[in-house]
């Protein structure tokens, strides 16, 4: 175990087509030229810390795959080293997951992905939080079709950091998800009395933010939030930046 352990939260960067709210794509893949070139520079920056991350955590979906992709390859680990986590999955909320067809994201299998080129997943890591595909069934905090804002702050990604910070027993860790999960899960480790008085707000495409504490303490430090000194051109300066509605200052 490291004498202060070391969380980082990952966006990835641009897509090859935007999402945009009520209308998708939801799995588009990163954009073939500068999404990549964001990817390499959020691992590089990821790699060059004077802690980088010992294990990393992803979403399943692709833009954050093929940027935790880059990453363990940037920290010299590949195969078996990204580790396709549930909890971490885009916000199942209608406006991100549903069509104007009707048709629903469909969240492609661990063996899936592996069968796309993304053999550094590990294939016996299994989903600390996994989905509940039963509505009706749905363990407590457990991602599911279709949920609140509510419940993605004070439940999903609650149980999934707790989770994580479980299995990952001390060591550093990235985790690579998308900004609703990514703010929700800041916000419970920051532990600000209130949502006013929290510092977590918009977060631009691959921002990175950094948490610490130290060995023994159950206090998290906010280090380092959205920062995007990293990142090439325009996007230096933090662009594309979303936010859940309760978090937008």
């Amino acid at each position: 175990m490291t004498a202060k352990q070391h969380v980082y939260f990952v966006r990835y960067g641009l897509t090859k087509y935007p999402l945009v709210e009520n209308e998708g794509p939801y799995d588009s893949p990163l954009h073939p030229i500068h999404g990549y070139e964001h990817g390499l520079a959020i691992s590089r920056k990821i790699a060059s810390m004077p802690c980088p991350p010992e294990v990393v955590y992803s979403s399943s979906l692709h833009r954050s795959l093929s940027t935790s992709q880059m990453i363990v390859h940037a920290i010299g680990k590949t195969k078996n080293s990204i580790l396709v986590e549930d909890g971490l999955v885009e916000w199942l909320t209608p406006s991100l997951t549903v069509q104007p067809d009707g048709t629903r994201l469909q969240i492609r299998s661990v063996q899936d992905r592996i069968d796309m080129t993304f053999d550094e997943i590990d294939p016996n890591y299994k989903s600390v939080n996994p989905i509940a595909w039963d509505p009706n069934n749905v363990p407590d905090g457990a991602p599911y079709f279709f949920e609140s804002e509510e419940y993605l702050i004070e439940k999903r990604t609650k149980v999934t950091m707790k989770k994580i910070l479980e299995h990952a027993n001390g060591k550093n860790i990235c985790i690579v998800s998308h900004v609703p999960c990514a703010q929700a899960m800041a916000l419970y480790l920051e532990g600000a009395p209130s949502i006013e008085e929290s510092k977590i707000g918009p977060w631009p495409l691959g921002g990175i933010t950094m948490f610490t504490r130290e060995e023994g303490s159950e206090r998290w430090n906010l280090d380092m939030y959205a920062d995007c000194s990293h990142m090439p051109g325009e996007y230096k300066n933090g662009l594309k930046e979303w936010s859940l509605p309760s978090l937008t200052k």
